[in-house]
């Protein structure tokens, strides 16, 4: 498809109709896996053609690229829908309660409650010792008025969504313990950090009981806030080795934590996926093995939960196993030796699609334009049948006013190779423009689309630039990925440490 200037309708259009379909998915789910995964498909091809309709603006894309991407993506999305409804079954979960909390209105509540919210999904079952259970739930109450659910009822779909990963431990006092926002200033700037922060205190679950401020040391209550219905436990149980692993590790920079009676529990802002279940549940393993045996035995008399909690293996290939498959894995496992957050399968796919699209668009245009510019690319003998002076303009309407562009002035011109005749179009400066007929060199992109260029002319240095524009944020996107860099941070920490 040839390149064209963008219709904004059609790009938020598109956009618009996928969150809707995606909508329609969710609600799905509860009632048939066939419709679930149909509306993710057809989510996932109004993504797809929105996006390549976004990359037509700017280069041409081929057929195959416009039929093919669409299909892909749409297999993915649907084969994750179908994945996504069938994880509990493969760890065999139970769907209710043996122990833990409730959500209603903000607070988790006993499991014998009169009245809590209903939950959108439940699993419990065991990991290494340990007894996890997970809960989906909406935020959004269930008990306003018809006529206001239906006219809310797309921003619960699609905001209220919250889970809680709970990990069953010994009768204990509450404490809670919540991340604070800017935390690290003036010394670093955190914005997508306290971001999620700020996003997850939507979900937080609070135990419904009352909690006195409580403080530790000056550096740990800088960063974080922590409340307790008993000043006593909240001091033994924040040992230094409790609170290293608070400040260092980049989960719990994000997640608020709750401790009270049978379980240990953090949310999310979002559904719970296997990957959220089995990522959070492994953070609350290892803050339950750094709690010192002597907590458990004061507080729940019992001496046995601390030797359970530090002989399971909270690796992260070891508490997920083969879930992460052969390339997550590995990858997460790097990830996490540098203070990254693990992706998920949808996360790492996402990403990956996104990173080879814009290498993609950018790779052919920008090899064409440096082998113009260092004059390995091939040159012939064409001879000028066409010229077109350019200075067409072309303007649309931003927030800044109107912006126009001109068109390059072009030659058009036919040679020989391998026996048959050619033609080939060159952008050409508009003050050195050849006559029809005469016999001009021309630079032949040796990349896809083939460009033409007139020989030591400054368009190659342009469009360089216009396709470097697509690639380096690729080539950014695949390093952040899969070679993260540690946090200058934790570096700073690592290097004082030592």
């Amino acid at each position: 498809m040839a390149a064209e200037l963008i219709v904004p309708g059609y790009l938020f259009g598109g956009y618009a109709l996928a969150l809707v379909l995606l909508w329609i998915a969710s609600w799905a789910e509860r009632r048939s896996a066939i419709t679930a995964a149909v509306f993710h498909a057809l989510c996932g091809i109004t993504v797809s053609l929105t996006t390549l309709y976004w990359f037509s603006a700017s280069t041409s894309v081929p057929a195959p690229v416009w039929y093919g991407v669409p299909l892909v993506a749409a297999a993915l999305l649907a084969w994750r829908g179908w994945h996504q409804q069938r994880w509990g079954n493969r760890v065999d979960a139970s769907a209710e309660p043996s122990f833990g909390f409730l959500p209603h209105h903000g607070l988790a509540v006993p499991r014998d409650h009169p009245d809590p919210w209903p939950r959108r999904a439940t699993v419990e079952f065991s990991q290494h010792g340990h007894r996890l259970l997970g809960i989906e739930y909406s935020t959004e109450s269930p008990y306003r008025d018809e006529n206001f659910r239906r006219k809310s009822k797309l921003a619960e779909e699609l905001g209220s969504i919250c889970s809680v990963v709970e990990l069953r431990i010994p009768n204990v006092p509450a404490l809670t313990v919540s991340p604070k926002t800017k935390a690290f200033a003036p010394d670093h700037f955190t914005p997508l950090e306290d971001m999620r922060i700020t996003r997850n205190q939507f979900s937080w679950l609070r135990p419904d009981t009352t909690l006195h401020e409580f403080e530790t040391d000056p550096e740990f209550d800088r960063r974080f806030s922590v409340y307790t219905s008993d000043p006593e436990f909240a001091r033994e149980m924040l040992t230094g080795e409790v609170r290293e692993l608070l400040l260092t590790d980049r989960w719990f920079r994000v997640h608020q934590v709750a401790f009270r009676e049978d379980a240990v529990w953090a949310t999310d802002t979002g559904g719970l996926t296997e990957d959220r279940m089995f990522d959070n549940s492994r953070k609350l393993a290892m803050l339950a093995a750094a709690v010192p045996a002597a907590v458990w035995d004061k507080w729940a008399n019992d001496r046995h939960f601390h030797s359970v909690a530090t002989n399971a293996d909270t690796r992260y290939d070891a508490w997920l196993g083969n879930r992460g498959g052969f390339i997550r894995t590995p990858l997460n496992r790097r990830r996490d030796a540098r203070d990254r957050q693990p992706v998920t399968s949808i996360s790492l796919t996402a990403r990956t699609l996104i990173a080879l699209a814009l290498i993609t668009v950018g790779a052919a245009p920008a090899g064409n334009s440096i082998a113009a510019l260092t004059r390995l690319a091939p040159q012939v003998q064409a001879t000028v049948s066409a010229v077109n002076e350019g200075g067409t303009r072309h303007c649309v309407t931003t927030s800044g006013g109107m912006s126009c562009t001109a068109d390059r002035a072009t030659v058009t011109g036919s040679y020989e190779q391998d026996g048959s005749a050619r033609e080939i179009t060159a952008d050409w400066s508009r003050n050195d423009l050849p006559a029809r007929g005469t016999v001009v060199e021309i630079a032949v992109g040796p990349f896809w689309g083939h460009p033409g260029y007139q020989v030591g002319s400054a368009y190659a240095a342009v469009d360089l630039l216009g396709a470097l524009i697509w690639v380096l944020p690729g080539l950014f996107l695949i390093k952040r990925t899969y070679l993260p860099s540690t946090p200058r941070r934790v570096r700073k920490r690592r290097e004082t440490q030592a």
